[in-house]
């Protein structure tokens, strides 16, 4: 009975994670370590099943600076890798292959040199000081903090009562084939709710150019 209680928990169990921060069926990670280049911050990323955040809209920047914990920035950088990088002189592209000739939005820092070539990486913020999260174009070695995305996993459905009983009457089986002390009135006993020999069915479970 105690087995088949813990099954039940498994089943239903649902885990958060309090780092995320959910959106539009994309979730964001902020992170507040920095490393070194901007494919160490790829690499944490992909360790997450995720990518460098693409951050095409005034509610995804708004989202994301909303969440950033000032506390957590003790001292330089001030500034995250986000999933936007040079491609050619005058084209940037998202880490899901978009770019901004297609993108609706963009946030640069107007203080800043879009068009330096030798600057290949996109930064949200300033490492050197707060500038209230405005992009920035950077060398891709710099040491920065990183904010990734991933989509939203699907939440499974709940399974039914049918379902459930077909489970427990195979571990049950199980259970009795390995060892004897495991009655079948026990296992009876957790499935039924009467002295029926069958089990009864139970419905209950029912642009570059843009700054600011």
């Amino acid at each position: 009975m105690l087995f088949v209680l813990i099954l039940l928990n498994l089943i239903f169990i649902t885990s958060t994670n309090g780092s995320w921060h959910q959106l539009d069926g994309i979730e964001y990670y902020i992170e507040y370590t920095a490393v070194i280049g901007v494919d160490k911050a790829k690499e944490g990323c992909k360790g997450m099943n995720a990518i460098l955040a693409v951050v095409k809209s005034q509610r995804i920047q708004d989202l994301l600076v909303k969440n950033i914990d000032i506390t957590k920035l003790t001292g330089q950088p001030y500034s995250f890798y986000i999933g936007l990088s040079r491609t050619s002189p005058i084209t940037l592209q998202w880490s899901d292959g978009t770019t901004t000739d297609t993108s609706v939005f963009t946030y640069w820092d107007c203080s800043d040199d879009i068009y330096d070539s030798s600057k290949l990486c996109v930064t949200m913020g300033w490492d050197g000081g707060l500038n209230g999260f405005k992009w920035k174009i950077e060398y891709c070695n710099g040491k920065h903090r990183s904010i990734c995305q991933r989509n939203i996993a699907t939440t499974a459905k709940a399974p039914t009562t049918s379902t459930l009983t077909t489970t427990l009457l195979k571990i049950t089986s199980t259970a009795i084939a390995t060892e004897q002390t495991v009655t079948s009135e026990v296992s009876l006993v957790s499935i039924q709710q009467s002295t029926e020999s069958k089990p009864t069915t139970n419905n209950n479970f029912d642009t570059l150019e843009r700054c600011s």
